[in-house]
């Protein structure tokens, strides 16, 4: 601690020491000994801080002016020792490197530092400076170990770099041992290829270590994995213990040298079963090949002629394992296409002499062999060709089958999207259709099918002609419009609008018939606008594409609103709020408006102004003069010239409370209260006012 930090302290001590035993006098009721105590001490004290003071000042004039200096650049050489030597034993640590001779150069510069003053605790890091022996030195000593200092923390990281390569060199050629002993170490060696050397850095070395020996571990692990994996095949072991062992302690030449002995004895113990299994899985992949073709089984061929040595146990295992569930995967390809045609199939109703159900839909393939199930390691010998029988005589069963359900969809498909419509104009056109008409493969197959479907045709298979039967009538593509209501009843006499919405535009107009169906001959295919109009609901527009056969159209009966607005309603909703607001301000003062009041719009529209503020605004309530519902009424009539009215419900009830609160006696005529709306609305309100709570008596 500094000295004048020091005297500082023990002055401060002091007063506090003084002021402490004159408040304990003063306490103990000497006040004026108390008084007398703290005055002197306080001068004392005072006196003693000045002639130290004064003594400081005269040492300090006296004290080397170079002193500070030389103990600033101290620290910082000291604080850059601590890091070299931090790095030293970090990387010795981490990687298991040490360079002696950088270690040499340490010590030797942490003894310099010693002699020019500079002293570091090896336990809290910490520095201290001799002021005595700085004094004793010059700047330019301070300097030149702050020059040794940095030259060999240069030659260290030098030294780190050259080591750093030689690591590489050797995990590099401790791959090559393994793969020469039999490991998979192809991606290792990849990867290690792949690190870039590291720069003149001390970081970017770390960096690269540390990638290093992370590679260099995996690799070791894998092989270990490796080995457990060849041994599972054998009564054998593996040292998998001694090789975590030799990597806990970074001896990574001990860890390869048990891998060697591991894989040396387990190719001995494994060679009679790896040439039986190789060859019981050949013998698997030549059926499969034999039963369909598939570009897999002859890579996993390949794979396995390639695999010649004991040591490929595991890879060959590992491709009869991919073999078998590939196996499984092709039959529940074909299953489920199966499945699917024939459900696509069924949909076309077909004849039965066209098309039968092969019955294998509900069949569960799953592949067996040796009553093995595939779901379970197949590791027994023979196991595979078991598998591959099982495959074959599955495949066997469901390609013939597919084949047949292909080509029955493949003919209705057509049929029913074109060759129908072919045949039909041929019939409109001549009454007779012959197979050299129709230029499509199976012209036989179309026509037999097309006198399946309809009744009105007969097929001569002797003759390959479909002739149309005497009486009866094709039409070219009919489109049925089906016209209902929303109870399901059919319209009789609903106007059927159909105009063509591209080229000439041609307009086409039918009626519907007491079955509610209009019949439309060869409308001809495209876009076009349907338009339905019947008494007493409302007109149905829509777009609809053809070809089509049949439309079916629900129409809605009228409300009051369409009486009321004529189609003009949503017209009048894009312009509510300029339309009612004289409407919702005489609402707010009076509580009713009828359709007579002056409004912003066209007489004819203001009930239906009405209506719609009724509609948007939840405590308005409409009323129309002919029917007691108001807006929701299913059976309206026709408007007559009385009024309608809309009122504010919450207001009126609250009129009638106040109205009724005011009246004398128990009942009272619906005329007593004077509120301007109907018989039926008061009763209404007299309802809601006692639904609040407030019974109101009428006559």
């Amino acid at each position: 601690m500094n000295r004048d930090i020091q005297k500082i302290a023990i002055m401060v001590v002091a007063v506090l020491v003084a002021f402490g035993i004159g408040i304990a006098l003063f306490l103990q009721g000497e006040s004026d000994i108390a008084l007398w105590f703290v005055i002197i001490g306080v001068l004392a004290i005072f006196v003693i801080a000045s002639v130290w003071y004064i003594r400081s000042v005269k040492a300090r004039r006296l004290e080397d002016p170079a002193a500070r200096v030389k103990e600033r650049e101290l620290r910082s050489v000291c604080k850059n020792f601590i890091r070299l030597r931090d790095r030293i034993h970090a990387v010795e640590e981490a990687h298991s490197i040490t360079i002696p001779e950088s270690i040499s150069e340490v010590d030797a510069i942490e003894g310099a530092l010693q002699e020019v003053g500079g002293t570091i605790d090896p336990e809290n890091q910490s520095i201290d400076c001799d002021q005595e022996t700085i004094k004793g030195v010059t700047l330019f000593a301070v300097r030149n170990t702050a020059q040794d200092l940095d030259q060999a923390e240069e030659r260290f990281v030098g030294r780190l770099h050259d080591a750093a390569i030689k690591r590489a060199d050797d995990t590099c050629a401790k791959f090559e041992t393994l793969s020469d002993a039999g490991y998979d170490m192809d991606s290792y060696r990849v990867e290690l290829a792949s690190l870039v050397p590291p720069e003149m850095g001390f970081d970017e070395i770390v960096q690269y270590l540390d990638q290093l020996k992370v590679l260099t571990e995996d690799a070791l692990r894998g092989c270990v994995d490796d080995a457990k994996k060849l041994a599972e095949y054998h009564t054998g072991d593996t040292s998998a213990a001694r090789v975590e062992g030799a990597l806990q302690e970074q001896d990574y030449g001990k860890a390869v040298a048990t891998l060697e002995e591991d894989i040396a004895t387990l190719k001995t113990a494994t060679e009679e079963d790896f040439r039986t299994y190789r060859s019981s899985l050949l013998s698997a992949l030549d059926v499969a090949i034999g039963a369909t073709h598939d570009e897999r089984f002859a890579e996993f061929k390949t794979t396995v002629l390639d695999a010649s040595s004991s040591e490929k146990l595991v890879q060959i295992r590992e491709v009869g394992d991919a073999f078998v569930k590939h196996c499984q995967g092709i039959v529940d390809l074909m299953h489920s296409e199966l499945v699917g045609t024939e459900k696509h199939i069924k949909e076309f109703m077909p004849p039965d002499y066209f098309w039968k159900e092969s019955g294998l839909s509900e069949k569960e393939y799953r592949l067996v062999g040796a009553g093995v199930d595939v779901d379970v390691d197949v590791g027994d010998l023979g196991a595979v060709e078991d598998v591959a029988g099982s495959f074959a005589s599955a495949v066997s069963e469901l390609v013939p089958a597919m084949n047949i359900n292909n080509n029955a969809y493949k003919i209705l498909n057509s049929y029913h999207r074109t060759v129908e419509r072919q045949i039909r104009k041929q019939l409109v056109a001549h009454n007779v259709v012959s197979e050299s008409d129709l230029k499509v493969a199976h012209p036989g197959e179309f026509l037999h099918l097309y006198d399946y479907y309809h009744p009105d045709a007969s097929y001569h298979e002797d003759k390959g002609t479909l002739h149309l039967l005497e009486g009866a009538k094709t039409i070219e593509n009919p489109l049925a419009i089906a016209v209902s209501d929303a109870d399901g009843g059919l319209v009789e006499g609903a106007k059927v609008t159909l105009t063509h919405e591209s080229g000439i535009g041609v307009t086409m107009n039918y009626v519907t018939g007491e079955d509610g169906c209009a019949t439309i001959e060869n409308p001809g295919d495209g876009r076009y606008r349907l338009i339905v109009d019947a008494a007493q609901y409302r007109r149905h527009e829509d777009t609809v594409v053809l070809p089509a056969h049949e439309i079916a159209i629900t129409l809605e009966r009228l409300g009051l609103k369409d009486y009321l607005c004529r189609e003009k309603a949503q017209s009048i909703k894009d312009n509510l709020k300029r339309y009612a607001s004289d409407v919702l301000r005489e609402l707010a003062r009076s509580g009713v408006v009828s359709s007579g009041y002056e409004m912003r719009i066209t007489r004819e529209y203001r009930a239906c102004l009405l209506y719609i503020l009724a509609e948007e605004y939840p405590n308005l309530r409409f009323v129309s003069p002919d029917s007691p519902d108001s807006p929701d009424s299913s059976a309206p009539s026709a408007p007559s010239d009385s009024e309608y009215l809309v009122y504010d419900e919450g207001m009126m009830v609250s009129r009638l409370i106040e109205i009724a609160g005011a009246m004398e006696g128990a009942a009272h005529a619906i005329s007593d209260f004077g509120i301007p709306l109907p018989e039926r609305e008061v009763r209404n309100l007299i309802k809601v006012a006692g639904e609040k709570g407030v019974k109101i008596a009428v006559e």
